[in-house]
C-alpha cells in the first residue's frame, strides 16, 4: 500500500470520526423550525438572544450575519408567535427591519434529508455505471469497473473530508448543513469526477501508446501530463470563488466556502487519491 494510500484512508476515516461523533449541525431545511434575519441597532447576539428567551419566551440560536444583522433559528413559529416576536424586537428596541423569514415543518425537513441523501447516492451510482461503460475499451489493462470504484472512492474522499470541515465549523463558529450545503456537495462531486475523468483518459491515452510499459509507469506519466492542467483549472475556479467571497454577500458565503473547500481537495483527490488506489485495484 503506498504512501498516498495511507494519507487518503486516513484522511476518510478521521473525517468520519468527526461526522459520527461530534455530529453536524442541521439546519431548518433539515430539522424544521423558523430562521428570521432581521437588520439591528447594533446589539450583540447574546443581548438578542437574551431578549428572545425572557420576553418572548422562545428559545432560540442567534447568530450574526455581519453588522448590525442577525439571524434567528428557533422551532416553528404559527402566526400570532410570528408577530409577539416581532412586536418584542421592535418594544426592546432591536429591530429595524425583517430581511427574511422562513418556515419550515419537522415532516418536510425530514423528507428533505432523506431525498438529499438519495439524490448523492443515485448519483454515485451512476458514476460507476458511466465510468465503468466509458472505459470500457481498456478492459486488457482491468477490468473496467475498477475505473468507476476508484473515482467514487476519490469522490468520497472529498465529499466527507467537506462535511467534516463543515461539521468542525457548526461546532465552533455555529454554522448549519442545510439545503444550500447539499447544493454545494452535488456541484464538488461533479468537479471532482470530471478532474478524475481527466487524469483517466490520459491514463487510457498513454496506455495505448507503450501497453507494454508497467502501470505504475503509465499511471506516473498520465498524473504528470494532467497536472498543469488540473492546477491551472483549480486555480481560475478559486479566483471566482474569492471574488464572490468577497463581493457575493452573506447569503452565500458559506456555501462559497464549502465550493473552494471542495475544489481544493477535489483536484488533490483526482491526482493523488484516485490513481494510487486504481493502481491498488489493478493489481488486485
Amino acid at each position: 500500500m503506498s504512501r498516498w494510500q495511507v494519507i487518503s484512508m486516513a484522511t476518510i476515516l478521521i473525517s468520519v470520526a468527526i461526522v459520527v461523533v461530534i455530529r453536524p449541525q442541521w439546519g431548518v431545511d433539515f430539522t424544521g423550525g423558523s430562521l428570521m434575519e432581521i437588520s439591528t441597532k447594533g446589539q450583540s447576539a447574546v443581548e438578542i438572544r437574551e431578549t428572545v428567551g425572557q420576553k418572548a419566551s422562545i428559545a432560540a440560536t442567534v447568530q450574526a450575519t455581519e453588522k448590525d444583522r442577525v439571524m434567528i433559528k428557533m422551532s416553528p413559529l404559527n402566526q400570532s408567535d410570528r408577530q409577539r416576536l416581532t412586536l418584542v424586537l421592535e418594544d426592546e428596541g432591536i429591530l429595524v427591519e425583517v430581511l427574511r423569514f422562513e418556515s419550515i415543518g419537522p415532516t418536510i425537513g425530514q423528507e428533505l434529508r432523506k431525498k438529499a441523501v438519495a439524490a448523492i447516492t443515485v448519483v454515485i451510482l451512476v458514476l460507476v455505471v458511466y465510468l465503468a461503460y466509458t472505459f470500457r475499451q481498456a478492459t486488457d489493462l482491468m477490468s473496467s469497473w475498477k475505473f468507476g470504484v476508484a473515482a467514487v472512492y476519490a469522490l468520497v474522499h472529498d465529499l466527507v473530508f467537506v462535511l467534516a470541515l463543515f461539521v468542525i465549523l457548526g461546532k465552533t463558529m455555529n454554522i448549519s448543513v442545510d439545503t444550500l450545503f447539499v447544493t454545494a456537495m452535488l456541484a464538488i462531486l461533479g468537479y471532482s469526477v470530471n478532474d478524475t475523468i481527466v487524469v483517466f483518459n490520459r491514463l487510457k491515452s498513454e496506455y495505448i501508446k507503450n501497453r507494454s510499459a508497467p502501470l505504475s509507469d503509465i499511471l506516473d506519466r498520465a498524473v504528470k501530463a494532467s497536472l498543469i492542467r488540473s492546477l491551472n483549472t483549480s486555480l481560475t475556479t478559486l479566483l471566482v470563488l474569492a471574488a464572490l467571497l468577497i463581493f457575493g454577500g452573506v447569503t452565500i458565503r458559506w456555501f462559497i466556502v464549502a465550493l473552494a473547500a471542495g475544489t481544493v481537495v477535489g483536484t488533490y483527490s483526482s491526482l493523488f487519491v484516485a490513481p494510487p488506489f486504481l493502481h491498488y485495484l489493478a493489481k488486485k
